[in-house]
């Protein structure tokens, strides 16, 4: 027998616990392993992410997550707690990407900076005269010119390495944070006590409070008051939104969508991100927009996003024709009704139930 093998009779050698552990680590992937490949083969290919848009949101969740670890780590002092490292592959192990709220809103929020990337620079027809939004901040009317210099400060901050903590709506930030502190809780195991987890859940409600002071100070807020206070008459829809658009105002040009037929922020970016846009068109056509208007709000869309079929949108525009705006009304008046409401009513009729 080598001198270096252990003696059965002796018991384990010392690295017979590590390895033991490695073993059962190695089962615990493989399984991990063959549950993802059956949930992968069973996307359909028309739901499948291209892979720039499934980086983006894995980047983007990198991001958010980063963000927290760095906030509740300082609340915490490290030095005092040691074996806190990155939480994300905890949290990927324990299924936190596959909370559809979370990857749903990780997702519209990449599309949608896809989305402004992609739409094109307008040339002005006087190039003398500053964006919509420019002109707005140096209106001399208070009630315009502030929240349009709030936005315009909003979109500054949001661009900076702290936004990421402010990316998701409170409800989902709130649930992120608790993920994020039991996540680092773990990691430091044994070498932390009842202390941590103290320190972690005051930290966590700390940070609570604070995206509950700061919310009105995110970009959707402030691009909701703004379009409140400019508050178009329904014959000035047309040009307001296209303004907007123009100027690559994305976040601006929801809200005015959203104040304009009356539904939640939410529900203003699925009918924009909708490839097909059929569902936008309605709602443009409940609104009285003009064909040549709608038109040129989709075509930008279109050479925003090379997935959408050119050809299939101008037949549905043309088709616009033969809806009566009662019809398309009553489409609006279904949207307005509570999210919840909607998606149980879409799981029930996909069941069958009648």
């Amino acid at each position: 027998m080598a001198q270096s093998a252990p003696d059965p009779r002796g018991g384990p050698a010392p690295g017979a616990p590590d390895l033991l552990a490695r073993a059962a680590a190695a089962e615990m992937h493989d399984r991990a392993l063959h549950a993802a490949t059956a949930r992968d083969i069973a996307v359909p290919e028309a739901l499948r992410l291209d892979e720039r848009t499934r980086a983006g949101v894995r980047a983007r969740l990198e991001q958010i997550v980063g963000a927290i670890e760095a906030s509740l780590r300082r609340a915490v002092a490290p030095e005092g707690f040691p074996g806190m490292g990155p939480t994300l592959p905890l949290l990927h192990a324990a299924g936190l990407p596959a909370d559809p709220a979370l990857a749903g809103e990780l997702l519209a929020g990449v599309r949608l900076d896809q989305l402004a990337a992609g739409l094109p620079h307008h040339a002005p027809e006087d190039p003398a005269r500053p964006s919509l939004l420019n002109r707005l901040a140096e209106h001399p009317a208070p009630a315009l010119s502030e929240p349009a210099r709030a936005l315009l400060l909003a979109e500054s901050r949001a661009r900076s390495p702290e936004a990421g903590r402010w990316r998701l709506p409170l409800i989902l930030h709130t649930r992120l944070l608790w993920w994020v502190a039991a996540a680092m809780r773990e990691q430091a195991g044994s070498m932390a006590g009842v202390a941590l987890d103290a320190a972690l859940c005051a930290a966590v409600r700390a940070e609570c409070a604070l995206a509950e002071r700061c919310a009105e100070d995110q970009v959707e807020a402030a691009a909701s008051r703004l379009a409140a206070a400019i508050d178009p008459a329904p014959q000035e829809h047309a040009r307001v939104l296209l303004e907007a658009m123009r100027d690559r105002r994305v976040p601006l040009f929801l809200a005015l969508l959203a104040r304009a037929a009356d539904i939640d922020m939410a529900a203003a970016r699925a009918l924009l991100l909708d490839p097909g846009a059929e569902r936008l068109l309605l709602v443009l056509h409940a609104l009285e927009l003009s064909r040549e208007g709608i038109a040129e709000l989709c075509f930008a869309l279109c050479n925003a996003d090379p997935a959408r079929d050119l050809a299939a949108l101008a037949d549905a525009i043309d088709m616009l024709a033969s809806v009566e705006v009662q019809a398309a009304r009553d489409q609006l008046t279904l949207l307005r009704l509570p999210p919840e409401y909607r998606a149980l009513r879409m799981a029930l009729h996909g069941t069958g139930a009648r």
